[in-house]
């Protein structure tokens, strides 16, 4: 998975549940109003280590506390390995 980053807590994106925020690198799309452009091809992001094994570790340090876990990008859709993420 091509992660960007992750928000750590939001109150806003998961209505009525503390929740994070994960996005992720690459959009199919090239929409003028986009909020993350920075996310659509990636460029300029570097890499950031393992992401994903970061973002896990920080799931297992907030279990029961956090509610829910919002997927966003870029477009997560076109990650080949979605699913196997949302499983985990």
């Amino acid at each position: 998975m091509r992660i960007g980053g992750y928000q750590k807590m939001t109150l806003i994106d998961f209505p009525g549940k503390i929740a994070t925020t994960i996005f992720t690198v690459g959009c199919s799309f090239r929409c003028p109003f986009c909020h993350n452009p920075e996310l659509v091809l990636g460029s300029g992001m570097g890499e950031h280590g393992n992401q994903e094994e970061e973002f896990f570790e920080f799931l297992q340090k907030r279990k029961g506390k956090l509610e829910g876990v919002c997927i966003t990008g870029g477009e997560p859709t076109i990650q080949s390995d979605i699913v196997s993420l949302s499983k985990k």
